[in-house]
């Protein structure tokens, strides 16, 4: 069964809010010059119209940073097994714990990244076992597989490098 994992961004609706702030700044800096002699100096526009597209470009750079982080959240040997088993992969290697969920690298390989509308974006993983190795899964011979949430993690962060890269942006 396929795994999704869908981001939505308030960007477009922000940005659109920082082109409605620079109108009104340009037509106050000519009413300020018309009326009252004060003129407003075009950096001072110009610095302000950096801003604009900041939450856009922001909202895809953490997409593209989400995107490796899930890959190297498969890939790190940090998931924890069924204490003291040592499982022989379909490719011969022999792994205990921690180990990496990659074994045939079908799950890793499964991902896409599709941009479903102006601010939004989602991960799909359609390997048949994604869920099961994400939510973990009993077997057919009674034995449970521990899950391996390799999204969580990443998820967790988003805060963290949003701050990051929001703070990059406006310098």
């Amino acid at each position: 069964m396929t795994y999704r994992v869908r981001f939505e961004s308030n960007a477009f609706q922000a940005d659109s809010a920082v082109q409605r702030l620079l109108n009104v700044a340009v037509g106050l800096g000519n009413r300020l010059q018309q009326f009252a002699g004060i003129r407003v100096e075009r950096r001072d526009v110009n610095s302000l119209q950096r801003l604009y597209g900041v939450n856009a470009r922001a909202f895809e750079r953490l997409m593209d940073w989400a995107d490796q982080d899930f890959d190297q959240q498969i890939t790190e040997d940090q998931w924890d097994w069924r204490e003291g088993v040592t499982t022989r992969r379909k490719n011969g290697e022999q792994v205990t714990q921690p180990r990496n969920i990659v074994d045939m690298g079908e799950l890793l390989r499964s991902k896409t990244r599709t941009i479903t509308g102006r601010s939004s974006q989602e991960f799909l993983w359609e390997a048949e076992h994604a869920q099961g190795v994400h939510d973990g899964y009993t077997s057919r011979s009674g034995i449970r597989l521990p899950a391996r949430p390799w999204t969580e993690d990443t998820i967790r962060q988003l805060d963290t490098v949003i701050e990051e890269i929001g703070n990059a942006e406006v310098r």
